[in-house]
């Protein structure tokens, strides 16, 4: 009698499933440097239900109090734990709506109506931007400009207002406000902020940096035919940007561009893809777990998301219908700031004493396929493991006798599937009763099989893989 242990290793679904080196199947978890995580389930916020489709989200803190907002394809809602306010009355759009936050102002668009900026001294409505500026897609804040993207239905056009001025957009003297028409590169689909911009177009990342003269801002290419194709999956943290591109998934530092998902997640992505349900994608960064989600366009609303741990370098999945995702940046969090956005204190999925709550960090907007808003701080969700094929003796039939989960969950289940040959079909069979040791006695014979781990949903907090106990039997 010999013992193999089966670590789970990295999930890496393009590759075949036998002599894979990770798992098949990582789902209803997040990966964790020696395993994996339990990942929540949704958790709705007090009042927090829209009567319609979420269509951008965000929040800010400013003025000593915090404000969220929800748009939906009539209009902007500020919210509270006593339910929404309207803020705006009446819109016609059925396209995302973006923010950004400029000083004290919070800043709307949506590509079809005027921007709209919210002032924390009249907190109860959002007006128009004054300085009539350009109807535009996307919106970012660079330095001390607000700068546009994809303006007046041109979709490789850019502008932005004069420095320190967000309601001057009239070019000329010592306004420093102007437009410009990138060369090439595709539909910009995205721009990022912060000291520097990026701009994102299908086939092209440029970065836009002030240049102090008259030309107002250098527009340097640093990479070409590599772009985000798909709008929702570009989000920020710190210096990286995540998107996904045509050639899979991508991480930019402003400097260069780095795959992330090549032979791991880009194919199994790609498979599972519906280009009618790219416009839908959202995607979020949730840095108390070093964690980009972004929704898979299968559906809508979105019922798989695909997690990447941009620490490790590792992927997992989880089932949830989700209609929106959103990070919210925040200057600082009291607990009344995290009561607000979260409903109540217990939904709060990070520590209190998190460094995360003293500034500059982003939290998770979600809402669900009820247009909830809430957070992911309920009960772990059902969790699956699928280990790759194994052989444990070349050319002979394996018997194995027992096998015993490596996780602190209560009640595992694993399911053998096993076979003679690499193109049989093979015959699975489930087990669940375990022994006072946590070994589950199994009774198989084959060449090979493969090991699916279940977890229901029930509290745990780490999974790492299987031991089987197992003897040499004869040939097949």
């Amino acid at each position: 009698m010999s013992n193999l242990r089966a670590l789970f290793a990295e999930w890496k679904p393009d590759q075949p499933a036998y002599l894979n080196e990770g798992l098949t199947v990582a789902d209803g978890c997040v990966p964790i440097a020696n395993g994996y995580a339990p990942f929540g389930s949704f958790t709705a916020s007090t009042n927090g239900t829209l009567a319609s489709r979420c269509y951008g989200a965000t929040a800010y803190r400013t003025s000593d109090a915090t404000y969220l907002f929800a748009a939906t394809a009539t209009n902007i809602y500020r919210y509270s734990t006593a339910g929404y306010a309207s803020l705006i009355g009446s819109l016609d759009n059925t396209k995302r709506a973006r923010f950004a936050s400029y000083a004290t102002l919070m800043l709307a668009t949506n590509g079809v109506n005027s921007i709209k900026k919210f002032d924390p001294a009249a907190p109860g409505a959002m007006t128009n931007l004054g300085g009539s500026p350009p109807i535009a897609r996307y919106i970012a804040v660079v330095g001390g400009f607000t700068v546009l993207a994809y303006v007046s239905n041109s979709p490789t056009r850019v502008a932005w207002s004069d420095q320190g001025n967000p309601e001057n957009w009239t070019a000329g003297g010592a306004s420093e406000a102007g437009v410009f028409d990138m060369a090439g590169g595709g539909d910009i689909t995205g721009i990022i902020g912060g000291e520097y911009g990026l701009i994102f177009q299908e086939n092209r990342i440029v970065r836009m940096d002030y240049t102090a003269s008259d030309t107002i801002w250098q527009f340097n290419e640093i990479a070409t035919d590599i772009g985000c194709v798909i709008p929702g999956s570009l989000v920020t943290w710190g210096k990286l940007t995540f998107f996904y591109s045509t050639r899979g998934f991508m991480i930019c530092d402003g400097a260069s561009v780095t795959p992330i998902g090549n032979e791991k997640v880009d194919r199994w992505f790609k498979g599972r893809s519906d280009r009618s349900y790219y416009d839908s994608v959202t995607s979020v960064i949730d840095p108390s777990n070093s964690l980009y989600i972004v929704s898979v366009p299968s559906a809508f609303p979105a019922n798989t998301l695909l997690i990447f741990n941009y620490t490790l370098g590792k992927w997992s999945t989880a089932s949830l219908p989700v209609e929106f995702m959103a990070p919210c940046y925040a200057q600082s969090i009291t607990l009344e700031d995290l009561d607000v956005i979260y409903g109540n204190l217990d939904a709060i999925p990070i520590s209190l004493d998190s460094e995360s709550l003293k500034g500059g960090s982003p939290l998770m907007l979600i809402f669900n396929d009820q247009h909830a808003l809430g957070a992911l701080s309920g009960p772990p969700l059902p969790a699956s493991f699928v280990d790759s094929k194994r052989e444990p003796i070349t050319g002979r039939q394996a018997r194995l006798r027992s096998v015993r989960p490596i996780t602190d969950a209560a009640a595992p289940m694993v399911t053998i599937a096993g076979a003679n040959s690499l193109s049989d079909t093979p015959s699975p069979t489930t087990y669940s009763a375990r022994r006072g040791n946590g070994t589950l006695p199994v009774r198989e014979s084959w060449n090979s099989f493969q090991a699916t781990l279940t977890i229901p949903s029930q509290p745990w907090s780490f999974c790492q893989g299987i031991d089987i106990a197992l003897e040499q039997g004869g040939r097949a």
